[in-house]
């Protein structure tokens, strides 16, 4: 099994599938699906870029401001 890291382990607590698109413009597809299981298209270890992670780092704020109004 692959060597999930620490950033993907905690983002697999939300919703990828419709957060990813709506709040971070981050296109749900296979790739991210692979990423979120630790692995890249060959099998060998993946994990999210650097510019991908402050995007979703970004929608997680837009969301958190979104709750509070509420």
């Amino acid at each position: 099994m692959a060597e999930i890291d620490k950033f993907t382990e905690k983002i697999k607590y939300i919703k990828c599938r419709s957060f990813l698109p709506e709040y971070c413009d981050i296109k749900y597809t296979s790739g991210i699906l692979r990423k979120l299981s630790g692995k890249n298209a060959n099998g060998n270890p993946g994990k999210f870029s650097d510019e991908q992670k402050a995007k979703i780092i970004s929608g997680m704020e837009k969301l958190l401001e979104e709750l509070r109004k509420y």
